[in-house]
């Protein structure tokens, strides 16, 4: 090859390699765009779920789409009925819950509906419902008939957004019960939303312990307290998502002559105990917006009660709950116990009522000529049915109202138990 034909071939090996490596770079360059435009696209940094990690409340659901029959809402409801489920049908729809406040979330549990379908979706976090999204896991679910777990990346927010893409069979998207799971934020909660300032508490005393909870240790490490004080304690007292909650262990101490934990409230006269008189034509009620969240090992508490001060009544009555323990989703039964029920009657009664875990209701305990009528009531507090009517209870005429968390049937096998009873009360008032 002469000089002239060796320079030629250099130079057109030279331009086709600087050509190839600018090409390259236009490519590497176009890459890290399409990289920065779909970067809410990327999930990244999944850690494993904390054992410190409980469920979360959730305030409300929404989709972009929704049968008629099978609302958002049914999704969080507590039932794990295939008839209690949200659907929406669509690749690209949206499922969004609210969790009232910031929470550190590390996973989901979610019952899928049909045991021979698969689902596709991607979970998003956000503080605002607005936008802001960050995509924390691209997910298929399983071919079964109960809760799942999907691990995702940790994140700080108060709203979870699922973009469905429909399953195996079809574009339908179907979730019959939807749980998250994490931790409250570690910042300060906002103002008002401490449990004394969600309820007011001017005329009542708070029934509690103080000291540090260590579940296993002598009465939990804690002492019982009667009139304990009403700051916000996440073992046992607190402000969350529009409730005051009431959480009990069942080896927490208790009050002399009781074997049973309990956080609850006590009516008051401001400072002083008052005692009313149930046999005059007078009417007393009490009014209560609840939910149940947690049932104890035995499966069993009260939420609310007329408790007289003479031994021979003791608790008039008892409105209770009973399913199994450590329940925390699915149906529990409505239970009238205590005087007018266990004396009166002979045993303790079960109430005729579709009666679900994590949903809320209004009921109003009342009593006058020596009778107890329990009502369930309508959103603006009007009766809509009576629940129990008691016979003549006598000469019971110096009663109080209670209500709270108040755990029954604990056993010393119990004692040691990391399952507690929990009771969110949203609006407490006495007549």
């Amino acid at each position: 090859m002469n000089l002239f034909k060796f320079k030629q071939t250099a130079n057109l090996a030279f331009a086709i390699a600087t050509l190839f490596l600018v090409s390259c770079s236009k490519e590497h360059v176009n890459d890290d765009v399409l990289q920065v435009d779909k970067s809410d696209d990327v999930e990244t940094g999944v850690l494993s779920k904390s054992s410190k990690s409980v469920k979360l409340n959730i305030s409300s659901a929404s989709a972009s789409t929704s049968h008629s029959s099978y609302p958002a809402s049914k999704a969080i409801d507590g039932s794990t009925a295939s008839t209690s489920r949200w659907s929406g049908d669509g690749v690209g729809t949206t499922f969004i819950v609210d969790l009232g406040s910031t929470a550190l979330i590390d996973y989901l549990k979610i019952f899928w509906y049909a045991s021979d379908r698969t689902y596709q979706f991607k979970v998003y976090t956000s503080a605002s419902s607005s936008g802001g999204w960050t995509l924390v896991g691209t997910k298929s679910s399983s071919a079964t008939n109960a809760f799942e777990e999907f691990d995702i990346t940790n994140s700080t927010g108060r709203y979870i957004r699922l973009v469905c893409n429909g399953n195996n069979v079809n574009n339908w998207n179907n979730i019959v019960e939807f749980e998250a799971w994490g931790t409250g934020d570690s910042t300060a909660p906002p103002s008002g939303s401490s449990a004394s300032s969600i309820l007011n508490l001017a005329n009542w005393k708070l029934n509690a312990y103080s000291g540090t909870l260590n579940v296993n240790s002598s009465n939990n490490g804690l002492s019982y307290v009667d009139n304990a004080s009403k700051n916000d304690n996440t073992s046992w007292f607190y402000g969350s998502n529009g409730y005051a909650y009431f959480k009990t262990y069942p080896g927490n101490p208790t009050s002399g002559g009781s074997s049973n934990p309990r956080t609850e409230l006590r009516e008051m006269n401001g400072s002083s105990e008052i005692y009313w008189d149930g046999t005059t034509s007078t009417e007393r009620s009490m009014k209560w917006k609840f939910r149940i969240d947690n049932l104890p090992p035995s499966g069993k508490l009260c939420f609310g009660q007329i408790h007289e001060k003479d031994d021979s009544f003791d608790d008039i009555i008892r409105v209770q709950c009973q399913g199994s323990g450590g329940q925390t989703t699915g149906s529990i039964d409505l239970r009238i116990l205590g005087y007018v029920t266990e004396t009166l009657e002979g045993e303790g009664k079960t109430i005729n009522f579709n009666f679900n875990m994590r949903t809320e209701y209004y009921f109003e305990l009342a009593m006058k000529n020596s009778v107890v009528k329990l009502y369930e009531l309508n959103s603006s507090g009007s009766r809509v049915q009576t629940l129990y009517t008691s016979g003549n209870v006598g000469n019971a005429d110096e009663n109080y109202f209670k209500a709270g968390c108040y755990l029954q049937s604990t056993s010393s096998s119990h004692s040691s138990s990391s399952v507690y009873g929990l009771v969110g009360i949203k609006t407490l008032t006495i007549n």
